[in-house]
């Protein structure tokens, strides 16, 4: 139920994004997100033949997103933006695929400045996370998780900070809280 309110939300922000871009390229259009995050609880800890080892974090990542963006009034400097992404975390390991995954959705309110700055803030959710053991041990799915996020850039790039937790039979909670650097695309105005 929870996963197609949020499909219906997506989809209608892509609607509104891909009619404004038509009528009038300055109120809306696409965009695509590159994300690198950092941090969070250890979900594992995994060791290498070497004596080194890695601990994979439940908010560390890179993240994919596309999605779309609308300013309800040409002259007003507020947007919204809704995306749809891919959250990816792996080890460094050759012989084994331990690895976080999960879905993405983020809708925020993004507010423009005449210089190029922006400040954003929103809803995220986190759907399917997953911390997968490749047969070292049984992997753990966590509940979906809804979380705020905040950032503050300049045109295409920025930082920002996730406040999220995951829960499961294993986690009661586990913080996959980040902080992260943001590469946005939108077509025409980077």
């Amino acid at each position: 139920m929870k996963r197609h309110f949020f499909a219906a939300l997506l989809a209608a922000s892509l609607g509104l994004a891909a009619s404004a871009q038509a009528a009038d390229d300055k109120r809306g259009g696409w965009l695509l997100n590159l994300d690198l995050d950092f941090g969070g609880d250890d979900l594992v800890t995994v060791s290498f033949t070497d004596g080194d080892s890695q601990d994979v974090k439940a908010g560390q990542g890179v993240a994919f997103a596309v999605g779309g963006w609308f300013r309800p009034m040409e002259n007003l400097p507020l947007e919204l933006q809704g995306a749809l992404g891919y959250k990816y975390v792996s080890t460094a390991a050759t012989d084994a695929d331990i690895k976080v995954t999960r879905s993405t959705l983020q809708l925020n309110a993004v507010y423009r400045f005449a210089n190029d700055w922006y400040l954003s803030g929103g809803l995220l959710r986190h759907m399917s996370p997953e911390l997968d053991g490749d047969g070292f041990f049984e992997d753990i799915e966590f509940d979906d998780a809804n979380g705020l996020s905040f950032e503050v850039g300049w045109k295409w790039i920025g930082l920002h900070y996730t406040t999220m937790d995951y829960s499961s039979e294993v986690y009661e909670d586990a913080d996959a809280g980040n902080i992260g650097v943001r590469f946005t695309w939108r077509p025409g105005t980077n």
